[in-house]
């Protein structure tokens, strides 16, 4: 827009419906210099010519001749395209003139007019559209700046009454008025008044805030910049801009949790360049190894911290990898030379451009980690009351002399077990039999070689180990040095006692070279040694391996037994002397082998009890003694008590009483016709066992010692137990009347039951004089031959119906 000339060259669309009028001004811009691109006589084609074409000017008539007034046009040409209109009309009323305002018209020329005229105006609107357009790029330019500083404007006029205190006055500072609260509307409610404050005291000011841009949106963290300006008219007016800080306020958040993290954590940091010389290190580092800051800025790490070096393609390495970190145990060095063990993680940092700009090595002392982790391992694998070696132990060393190819000979077991412990243990207390089991721990541990391994493995069972056995002499030697050991008087706190040990012996061979298969044979060795009499070894042979097989064969066979459905159930009669009834029948564990035929229960129980198939044997008999009970007292026969055997291993299971009441309500049996036969020796197995006997007996279920008489258990601790009879073993029975000595005992046994109120039965009576004998020293009742041998559940009402019980008594 610099001289006449330049503005000739500018596109101008005639709107005007009058065609002469439309030609004659066609003619007087074109005189002008101006190039008419088109003349067109309604809006609607004005819209479509602008569209299409390159205009910088329309002349719009107002009043067109059709559907679309000019002004109409006009409005919808400037929203969609930009262009200026300059209006011409004949009319010059307020409508016209206020119709022709709305659509920001750039000139109005009226009819008619001179070609000066026309030329004036036209420059006039063409200047003042250039300008708007600079203008519009500026705020344009304006926005784009605020946007890429995250800024936004904005601008308060206080109202005249509203007094605005400078910072050079010192008066109190005016309210500020409603209007200013409707500006700040979204600023944070606690930071309102900081505002008000610096508005009304300084005229420039810059003040952090949180805002939110939307009802309803999280506040975001900004700066608020603003300068009061005035005018001689007296007018004022705050302006200012939003500075969005939101990013730059959480990235100096972090760095400040960054910061307090790096100086208070624990663990050690330092931070090198990509060189691995140290910039900085925190003050735990410092605690940890004793080295200051100054004493290690500007050093490599491997050579000052590090006991061992990293590898020399080890940062290479880390620096090359995609996750650019390693952790890892390694060794360091404090600052007085003292090596420690750390748990080291080292990570890489990359520039924004992913070059290598720094390492992070932190690292953990985990000196007593490692102290903890032994001497855990320690108590894993030592017993906690004699300080030997535990099952743990014993596992371990036996599996890694076998599989060692480093150990010459071969590998020799003594399962010991000390004979007459339990008495001791019962009779002087647990304390005693703890004393007696440290002192014959380290009596063992002396009689063998430092090499040599001696475990507990329970109660008073050890075991020793040894390694590198060339003949089995050599493990006779030492079982004789064991047994002498054992011999020899130990004193207690209260009492001197003697006692001695059975050994059961193997060594490794080709046919037993298994850890389980080397403990059985043991096991089964010392079985025949307790069986021998007691205070002996013996060696697992041909014999005994035989019988180990057969054992073995019957363990694999039992555990399938009850799912074949192998297993049957007998009853025997438990006969009332008193009564001349029976009142009862003991449930019997039979065992029918498709190969090995009836299996007695004397060679399959102990068997079972050795491992958890007693378990689900005992489970079994139980439901099937209370379901028979419950066929029978469905077919109407007179009320009897089922007397049911019980192992240890039921016993210390928790659940066991809650099975027992699960299966008395299955079938709907009284408690009272329900009896459990439990072992004397069971009876000393822990507190848990005292615990069941307890529960059982509350709920009212009846309770029997089975075997009397061959075990160990302490009449005080007889007292204490809630039975309700005992079952004198068939071993009392068997020679009487004529053996002295099971007279005697069994006159103190139905004696001691008549002090402590149990009622008394006598198993295996086979004859008369057995009976009368038994009734002569005050037996109630009576099981053996002498009435039937056990039968079938289907043969028991066939059984009561035909015996004369009272008969057989005479």
């Amino acid at each position: 827009m610099n001289s006449h000339s330049t503005l000739r060259s500018y596109r101008i669309l005639i709107v005007e419906d009058e065609k002469v009028t439309a030609l004659d001004l066609k003619l007087t811009l074109e005189d002008l210099g101006y190039t008419v691109v088109a003349c067109v006589g309604s809006g609607e084609a004005a819209i479509a010519a602008a569209e299409v074409q390159d205009i910088d000017l329309i002349l719009m008539d107002i009043h067109l001749d059709t559907a679309m007034l000019g002004t109409e046009a006009a409005k919808i040409i400037m929203q969609r395209f930009g262009v200026p209109v300059l209006f011409l009309s004949a009319y010059t009323d307020e409508q016209t003139l206020d119709d022709a305002s709305d659509s920001l018209p750039y000139g109005y020329m009226v009819k008619p007019f001179e070609k000066r005229e026309v030329d004036a105006a036209i420059r006039i609107a063409l200047t003042r559209h250039h300008a708007d357009m600079e203008l519009r790029q500026s705020e344009e330019r304006l926005r784009l700046a605020l946007e890429a500083a995250r800024m936004s404007i904005w601008e308060w006029t206080p109202a005249p009454d509203v007094e605005i205190q400078m910072a050079v006055k010192h008066s109190p500072p005016q309210l500020i008025s409603e209007s200013l609260d409707a500006l700040l509307v979204n600023v944070h409610p606690d930071d309102r008044d900081k505002i008000h404050q610096q508005i009304t005291s300084h005229n420039r000011f810059q003040q952090p805030v949180r805002y939110r841009k939307h009802e309803g949106n999280d506040y975001r963290r900004v700066e608020l910049f603003a300068s009061l300006f005035s005018w001689a008219n007296g007018d004022r007016r705050v302006i200012g801009v939003l500075h969005d800080v939101h990013e730059r306020y959480l990235a100096d958040e972090q760095l400040r949790q960054a910061n307090a993290v790096f100086n208070s954590t624990s663990e050690g940091i330092l931070i090198t360049d990509n060189l691995r010389r140290v910039l900085n290190v925190n003050p735990a580092f410092s605690q940890i190894t004793g080295y200051s800051a100054e004493d290690v800025r500007g050093q490599n790490p491997d050579e000052f911290l590090h006991a061992r070096r990293h590898s020399d393609q080890f940062y290479p390495r880390l620096a090359s990898d995609a996750q650019g970190y390693w952790s890892g145990e390694i060794a360091c060095q404090r600052k007085n030379g003292e090596f420690f063990p750390a748990w080291e993680h080292v990570c890489t940092v990359l520039s924004d451009d992913g070059q290598l700009q720094n390492f992070v090595i932190t690292f953990s002392d985990i000196s007593e980690l490692r102290r903890v982790e032994k001497n855990l391992a320690t108590l894993a694998y030592m017993d906690a009351l004699t300080g030997v070696g535990n099952r743990v132990r014993l596992e371990q060393v036996v599996r890694e002399a076998l599989e060692g190819d480093d150990t010459p000979g071969s590998v020799g077991i003594l399962y010991l077990d000390l004979d007459g412990f339990k008495l001791i243990n019962d009779t002087l207390g647990h304390s005693e039999g703890d004393l007696l089991l440290r002192i014959m721990a380290d009596r063992f541990k002396q009689s063998v070689r430092d090499e040599d391994t001696v475990v507990r493995i329970g109660g008073d069972e050890f075991v020793i180990v040894l390694t590198g056995v060339e003949q089995e002499d050599n493990l006779k030697i030492v079982a004789t040095k064991l047994l002498a050991a054992v011999q020899e008087p130990v004193t207690l706190s209260r009492e001197r006692v003697e006692l001695s040990a059975s050994i059961g012996i193997v060594m490794s061979r080709p046919s037993v070279h298994e850890y389980e298969e080397l403990l059985k044979a043991a096991d089964t060795a010392l079985f025949e040694a307790k069986r021998q009499g007691k205070n002996r070894y013996c060696i697992y042979d041909f014999a005994l391996a035989m019988e180990f097989n057969e054992r073995l064969r019957i363990e694999r066979n039992l555990k399938q037994a009850i799912r074949n459905n192998e297993l049957a159930i007998e009853f025997q009669p438990l006969i009332d002397l008193q009564t001349a009834q029976v009142y009862g029948m003991e449930a019997l564990c039979r065992w029918y082998h498709d190969e090995l035929g009836m299996i007695p229960p004397d060679r399959f129980i102990p068997i079972a009890e050795q491992s958890d198939v007693i378990v689900d044997i005992g489970a079994w008999m139980l439901r099937e003694s209370c379901r028979e009970l419950r066929n029978w007292m469905d077919a109407g026969m007179p009320p009897l008590v089922v007397s049911v055997n019980v192992s240890a291993r039921q016993l210390t299971d928790s659940s066991f009483s809650e099975l027992l009441i699960a299966t008395l309500e299955e079938f709907n049996i009284p408690a009272a016709q329900l009896e459990l036969e439990i072992t004397e020796t069971a009876l000393q197995a822990n507190e848990q066992v005292l615990r069941q006997l307890e529960n059982i007996r509350k709920s009212g279920v009846g309770l029997a010692i089975d075997d009397f008489g061959t075990g160990y258990s302490s009449l005080s601790r007889l007292k204490e137990l809630p039975f309700d009879r005992v079952k004198i073993d068939r071993s009392f029975v068997r020679d009487l009347p004529h053996d002295s000595n099971d007279i005697e005992i069994c006159r103190a046994i139905m004696a001691l039951c008549q002090v402590l109120n149990l009622r008394v039965t006598a198993e295996g009576v086979e004859n008369r004089n057995q009976l009368n004998m038994l009734r002569e020293l005050g037996c109630c009742c009576i099981q053996g031959y002498l009435f039937s041998r056990p039968m079938r559940p289907e043969c028991v009402a066939d059984w009561l119906q035909g015996a004369d019980v009272r008969a057989i008594l005479g």
